[in-house]
């Protein structure tokens, strides 16, 4: 199986629980295939353009905050309610903040203000994320938190379940836990790194030969000399036996 088919295999689910979540209880398979296709394809724009803002801002490959953002409006998931423009003429035209009086907070009112309009696209993705919508879609998943009253609907079971579906598989599926099994896969911790052994001989490492051939070509001279000795040698007895 390959990576890409594994990974659309993963996020099938994650579309069946939106899908799910939004109203719908039935689907084609082609029609979830298409969702996932194209949910694969924003996640991995969201994630190269990413990639891009932090080697064209900072010049390495480790993104921050302000990469992220960037590529969240590159990708139009953040909607800002300016254009950079107009950003740039509110800016210039606007009245600095060290010319506000700090007498009743007039200053520190203006910078809240200014901070709440900068910061616009961002509150109302927060809001999304923390609204009713996402919440009906962590409970079909079973992320969400179980209900305070008694279990009396299906609803009510379904908020009950606070395990997601690919670690209730992974469990069903490891008789000796899910660590030991699924570890050194995509689905579980990375192995450790462990040196291999070499056996009947006086090297037991692969490091301990790569040094040795290491030192080997670093004396080019010592191992001519040597050669050639052995050769002289050779051809000396060689003579002897001929006599």
């Amino acid at each position: 199986m390959s990576s890409n088919t594994l990974h659309n295999a993963l996020l099938r689910p994650a579309i069946l629980h939106i899908l799910r979540a939004a109203g719908f209880h039935a689907a084609k398979p082609s029609v979830l295939d298409i969702l996932t296709d194209i949910t694969s394809r924003y996640i991995l724009l969201l994630a190269s353009r990413t990639a891009e803002n932090a080697v064209a801002n900072h010049n390495t490959p480790e993104p921050d905050i302000t990469d992220v953002r960037m590529a969240l409006q590159d990708c139009g998931l953040l909607v800002p309610s300016l254009t950079p423009g107009e950003e740039a003429w509110k800016e210039m035209l606007r009245k600095p903040l060290e010319q506000y009086p700090e007498r009743n907070g007039l200053r520190e009112k203006e910078r809240i203000k200014r901070d709440e309009e900068d910061t616009q696209d961002v509150k109302a993705f927060l809001d999304w994320i923390e609204g009713e919508q996402n919440r009906e879609i962590q409970r079909i998943a079973g992320l969400g938190a179980p209900p305070a009253p008694a279990i009396t609907t299906t609803a009510d079971l379904d908020a009950k379940e606070m395990e997601d579906y690919l670690t209730s598989l992974m469990k069903k599926h490891s008789k000796t836990g899910v660590e030991s099994r699924y570890q050194g896969t995509i689905l579980g911790q990375p192995s450790e790194i462990k040196p291999v052994k070499i056996e009947g001989g006086t090297i037991e490492s692969i490091g301990e030969w790569r040094l040795r051939m290491r030192q080997r070509a670093a004396k080019p001279d010592s191992n001519t000399d040597t050669n050639s000795k052995a050769v002289d040698s050779v051809e000396t007895n060689g003579h002897m036996m001929e006599e």
